[in-house]
């Protein structure tokens, strides 16, 4: 099957792939990496003339879509036009006459077909590679040609073995590959020149490198993140990873990137810092129990051995995730004995495979024993890495003793007695001053703005009093009036002494 990205049945995702690999391709015109193959041997091309021919089959796309009636403007601006481009490449003799020395065709294919119907693409097949090939005119005089062909829905496995390379001609197969980046195929004596050709810059590389890294941050404490696990999610060079594993645990302290079991781990070297877990203890060439004895018998190297710790739990971590993923692979062998088993005819198949099958389970109850001893190491080695951040935590914090905080707190406490006194008196002096009475002077002219402002009606309504001091006793509340039609009862007179 085919490589390619799932860019599904979006036309504009596959315009955006056409239009960014073109767009690459006349970078690397003037590129001074770009040797290809001439008449006089492996030349520079942008030490060449060079006259570029851009062209495209958007007049086809259109008759495609009006056959299928599907006469849509927005769609006719989203979809791939299968762009190529010719460059032809000359040099000059006594400055005046040029000669044709190379001959570079790129050219973009995508299904077009496939997307105004709206049907998942499919990738481009050994004979489609061909015929796209022998369409292309061998050029005059036997100049060397380099055929560069991109389709954005990738090809088939075996469509990439066409990339090849002859006297005359040399195929190079570009395609988008399923983690965001360029699969470029070509053969492997022009592995320099078929590196050229992938658009992803170095920079965005390193970039998804990253982001693989953040998302498996949780990875890190425990089995760590190995080199080759991001290396096949993110399709890139095992070299360009190592280094940017290296270079993310430079860039975030308390990370270590190292080689255990042939293979480069990106772990958490603890949670407490380590100044001295470079050096060692005892020198890497002592045999592992000295170095563990020799380790663990010095004091005052927590730190020595929280790194030590967390790169043997890091490793054992490591181990166990490749027994399990063998465990998982054994696993499919029995489901696939077990379907042999049921749909084999004879009785001597049906002894065969079950003695495959009962040799294949004791081989997965090894490895489950070897899990569960892995899984017990890793426990005790976690829980005496625990212990040791535990004890560096409490001698580094530099806690107080009792003696201390209690004076401080008695301190305190003085403090905050006298704070209150002082906030007791300035409210007792703002509220005398704020409670003062107006003067004559004031009332009279409170008075007079009160009455301008009152609402004019029928009848005169009364000003409110002004405010006064509030240390004087209110007025006396005005009597309610008796309801109509009622006597008033009578007051009761107090009875005066005999």
């Amino acid at each position: 099957m085919s490589s390619s990205s799932g860019a599904g049945t979006s036309p504009a995702v596959h315009r955006q792939r056409e239009t960014d690999f073109i767009e690459h391709v006349q970078r690397l015109l003037s590129d001074d990496r770009l040797r290809i193959d001439t008449t006089r041997g492996r030349r520079n091309a942008s030490g060449l003339d060079q006259r570029v021919e851009k062209s495209d089959h958007a007049l086809d796309v259109q008759r495609l879509m009006a056959e299928m009636n599907r006469p849509d403007r927005e769609l006719l601006a989203q979809m791939p036009v299968g762009q190529t481009l010719d460059v032809t490449l000359s040099q000059r003799r006594f400055l005046i006459f040029k000669t044709v020395v190379a001959r570079l065709k790129v050219m973009c294919v995508s299904p077009t077909r496939a997307l105004l119907a709206n049907q998942e693409p499919a990738p481009l097949k050994t004979q489609d590679v061909q015929k796209l090939l022998s369409e292309i005119k061998p050029a005059e005089g036997g100049v060397p040609t380099t055929v560069v062909l991109m389709c954005t829905a990738g090809y088939t496995t075996e469509a990439h073995e066409t990339a090849d390379r002859r006297p005359d001609r040399t195929v190079i197969l570009a395609e988008p590959n399923t983690a965001g980046g360029w699969a470029i195929y070509g053969p492997n004596e022009t592995k320099g020149l078929v590196d050229l050709f992938d658009p992803e810059a170095e920079e965005a590389k390193r970039s998804r490198v990253r982001e693989e890294i953040d998302a498996s941050r949780g990875e890190l404490i425990g089995a760590g993140i190995a080199t080759d696990k991001v290396a096949a999610k993110t399709q890139l060079p095992l070299q360009l990873v190592e280094a940017e594993l290296r270079a993310y645990a430079k860039a975030n302290p308390g990370l270590v990137a190292k080689r255990l079991d042939g293979r480069v781990v990106l772990f958490r070297e603890g949670s407490v810092p380590t100044y001295a877990a470079s050096a060692g203890s005892g020198g890497g060439e002592m045999p592992l129990i000295d170095r563990i004895k020799t380790l663990f018998a010095r004091k005052g190297e927590n730190e020595k051995k929280i790194a030590f710790l967390s790169e043997r739990r890091a490793a054992l971590s490591q181990q166990r995730d490749r027994s399990y993923e063998d465990m998982a692979t054994q696993e499919q062998q029995e489901a696939q004995l077990r379907r042999q088993f049921a749909e084999a005819g004879g009785e001597i198949t049906k002894r065969r495979v079950t003695s495959q099958l009962l040799q294949l389970r004791k081989d997965i109850e090894r490895r489950q024993q070897l899990l569960t001893v892995l899984n017990q190491q890793i426990n005790v080695v976690s829980t005496h890495l625990h212990n040791l951040e535990m004890v560096h935590q409490g001698q580094s914090a530099h806690l107080p003793d009792s003696d201390e905080m209690a004076s401080d707190a008695a301190k305190a406490e003085e403090m905050l007695a006298e704070l209150e006194a002082s906030s007791e008196v300035a409210a007792s002096v703002s509220t005398g001053s704020a409670m003062g009475g107006l003067s004559a002077e004031e009332q009279a002219l409170y008075d007079e703005l009160s009455a301008g402002s009152a609402p004019a009606t029928g009848a005169a309504t009364a000003a409110p009093a002004p405010p006064t001091d509030r240390s004087a006793t209110p007025p006396a509340p005005t009597p309610t009036p008796a309801p109509p039609n009622r006597t008033p009862e009578p007051r009761r007179q107090a009875a005066e002494p005999g």
